[in-house]
């Protein structure tokens, strides 16, 4: 009787065993299942993990982001993962379709989604300050000072959360740093004593021609002139300074208005840069083309005209005044 109870006991154990085993793998199989499997968003997805969120906010803000179906998957992958699983803040990219563990691995390798800022060439400090004021991806308020000419326009890649002072500074940093090297490389018998005197002339070079060959020719005309003593005459410079002013047509009465940047009325360099020039506007104003050009003006169409002679140069002018002429436009 008793061997019988023993015999029983045993087989009874037994196949509890052998249940909770088949239990056992068939919810880590379903895990496994779970952590492969597609996820049921369509598109890419930003996901925010910000500092101090614990597993129960990540698992609303991926549940909520729409990449996984219910809370508790991640509770279970997470519960698998262990110790080696432990997320990142930052914003994160999620692909399309991406499973539970792709998901895993990007929280947990903070591998921050990238995101892009181009500043145009030609722009002021004022205006690249209130685009950076007006991102929402930036923290922070502006502090540094934003002194024209001081930033270097071209496409910079920050994660959400960065600084502005942090992306100026960015940017203060590279334009020193062009500048220093253009500088070094620049062509013999410059008029320019500083490297700052070759950035505000660029500034000027960047709004007179997009072109990249005109870019070069621009900066010989400007050089040849300033070794001249003749004023640079620059329509761009006329003006700069002029509260509201600095995007309407210029009239016959800007040209006499005497301010510190109307090369009109003043001789050699403005007070400072107009804009914030491009490495390529600096370039040119430190390896000009050299020329014997001494006057440029727009041929209407959208390129200039250069002349060695003031004769050559009013040839051009009228030129330019027929096909505004033709265009219906009329010299103020």
């Amino acid at each position: 009787m008793l061997r019988s109870a023993a015999r029983f006991m045993i087989r009874t154990v037994g196949l509890l065993g052998l249940l909770a085993a088949i239990i056992t793998g068939s919810w880590f199989a379903a895990d496994r299942m779970i952590l492969q499997a597609e996820g049921p968003h369509k598109d890419s997805v930003l996901i925010q993990i910000s500092p101090g969120d614990g597993h129960a906010t990540i698992r609303w803000t991926l549940k909520r982001g729409g990449v996984i179906r219910d809370l508790y998957h991640y509770d279970a992958a997470r519960i698998m993962a262990g110790a080696s699983f432990v997320p990142k803040e930052g914003e994160f990219e999620i692909p399309p379709r991406a499973s539970l563990a792709a998901i895993m691995d990007i929280i947990h390798a903070g591998r921050s989604h990238q995101r892009r800022l181009t500043i145009i060439e030609g722009m002021t400090s004022a205006e690249i300050g209130a685009a950076i004021l007006k991102n929402e991806n930036f923290s922070g308020d502006i502090t540094v000072a934003l002194d024209e000419g001081s930033l270097l326009p071209e496409t910079y890649f920050f994660t959400r959360g960065t600084s502005r002072d942090a992306m100026l500074a960015r940017m203060q940093e590279k334009r020193e740093l062009a500048l220093a090297e253009a500088w070094i490389d620049r062509a013999p018998d410059l008029p320019y004593k500083t490297p700052r005197d070759a950035l505000i002339l660029a500034s000027i070079i960047e709004l007179e021609t997009a072109d990249s060959a005109e870019r070069l020719e621009v900066a010989g005309v400007f050089v040849n002139r300033l070794k001249r003593g003749m004023r640079l005459q620059s329509d761009p410079t006329v003006l700069y300074g002029v509260e509201g002013n600095t995007k309407r047509t210029i009239r016959r009465s800007d040209l006499k208005r005497e301010t510190e940047w109307n090369t009109y009325v003043i001789k050699g360099l403005p007070k400072t840069p107009i804009c914030n020039p491009s490495l390529e506007s600096i370039n040119a104003a430190l390896s000009p083309a050299i020329t014997k050009n001494l006057y440029f003006v727009s041929d209407g169409k959208g390129g200039l005209r250069f002349a060695r002679t003031l004769d050559e140069h009013n040839r051009n002018v009228r030129l330019f005044r027929e096909v505004q002429r033709k265009a219906g436009l009329r010299d103020n």
